[in-house]
Parts: C-alpha cells; sequence; structure tokens
C-alpha cells in the first residue's frame, strides 16, 4: 500500500509539475505574440528568422533522446511562429 501511495503522490507532483510549466509557456507565448506584433521593422524579423530556423530544427532533430511526441510538437510551434512572423511582415 505504501508503493501506491507513494507512486500517486510523484504522480501529483508530476501533475503540478506540468501546471506549472503549461503557465510558464503560456506567458513566453503572450510575450513573443507581443513582440512580433510590436516589432518595429517585420520584414527585417522574417529574414532573420528565415535565417535562425534552420539551425533550430538542425540543432533539436540532433536531440535523439527526446521522444517523438517531442519533436512534433517542437515542430507544430516552430510553424506557428513562422506564421506569425510571416503574417506581421506581410501586413507591413
Amino acid at each position: 500500500m505504501a508503493n501506491l501511495d507513494s507512486m500517486l503522490e510523484r504522480l501529483e507532483q508530476c501533475e503540478m509539475e506540468l501546471h506549472a510549466s503549461r503557465g510558464y509557456i503560456k506567458a513566453l507565448e503572450y510575450g513573443m505574440h507581443t513582440l512580433i506584433a510590436r516589432h518595429p521593422n517585420p520584414a527585417e524579423l522574417s529574414e532573420l528568422w528565415a535565417h535562425v530556423l534552420p539551425e533550430v530544427a538542425d540543432h533539436h532533430a540532433e536531440m535523439q533522446d527526446r521522444p517523438p511526441l517531442y519533436h512534433a510538437a517542437l515542430q507544430q510551434a516552430l510553424g506557428v511562429i513562422t506564421e506569425q512572423i510571416n503574417g506581421a511582415a506581410s501586413r507591413d
């Protein structure tokens, strides 16, 4: 019974850490949206992102110790960021 209690306690701890991480990520997301929207030169930002994006993707592709879900989520987030940056540049 003690083993089950220990497992439940660990699960609750992991759940709390996950919620904290989600809150942190959400705050960063809002900050990033604001910075993209208010960048003084969206076309320049888009050009810079076009150079940085392949390096980021290559770096993370080398991380074989990460599960496929990590890589899928990263690719999805990078795609969303790219759309936002390019969208801001096209409105400029």
